[in-house]
């Protein structure tokens, strides 16, 4: 139910929705420390993103075919609101490089209360090599690292996603959502967290 509210919220109140996101990204900087307690590198030209990648992401999704956002529109996929998003504190977003080209995006968009969503987009030229199986499993360890519990809302035909997701984590089915999608809680690798 919150979701859909949400969601509602987004489409018809933006102006609303933005002082909300304003506000989450500042109280959770303050209680988790945001992004600076990830200080740290992953292997796999795994990285987190800059404000200087504006451009380059830009660049990565103008390359992606139009069925690519079939199930993927979280944010807008300019440079404008590309940087807007990497200079929030609510947003954790690191890509997957290969010989100085981004082949892979993911983010963490948090929450002070505790929770994060992990997005995951992979180029077209380099799906099916695990490259989406590696995104996941670094969301995992830095949602770890923050204390957060991971979330992914993912489509039922999106069965290459819901696989990566698999593969990184045990995956808990949360809820059936609209459209076909499923909420599902990742959790570390042999966690016996209940």
């Amino acid at each position: 139910m919150l979701y859909e509210v949400a969601h509602w919220v987004q489409k018809h109140c933006p102006w609303m929705w933005e002082g909300v996101e304003l506000l989450n990204a500042g109280t959770f900087v303050l209680r988790y420390g945001g992004k600076r307690r990830l200080q740290q590198s992953w292997e796999n030209g795994i990285r987190l993103a800059t404000v200087e990648d504006a451009v380059a992401l830009a660049a990565f999704f103008t390359r992606q075919p139009e069925d690519a956002y079939r199930w993927f529109r979280p944010h807008g996929f300019d440079e404008a609101t590309l940087r807007r998003l990497l200079k929030r504190g609510s947003y954790v977003i690191y890509v997957m490089e290969e010989q100085g080209e981004i082949i892979g995006y993911a983010f963490l968009r948090c929450f002070v209360n505790g929770k994060c969503f992990l997005g995951k987009m992979v180029d077209m030229n380099h799906q099916g090599k695990g490259v989406c199986t590696k995104l996941c499993k670094v969301g995992m360890d830095m949602a770890t690292a923050l204390g957060l519990r991971m979330f992914e809302s993912i489509n039922k035909a999106n069965i290459g996603s819901m696989k990566a997701s698999q593969k990184a984590c045990d995956v808990i089915v949360v809820e059936e959502l609209e459209n076909g999608d499923v909420l599902i809680e990742d959790r570390p690798k042999g966690s016996s967290r209940p």
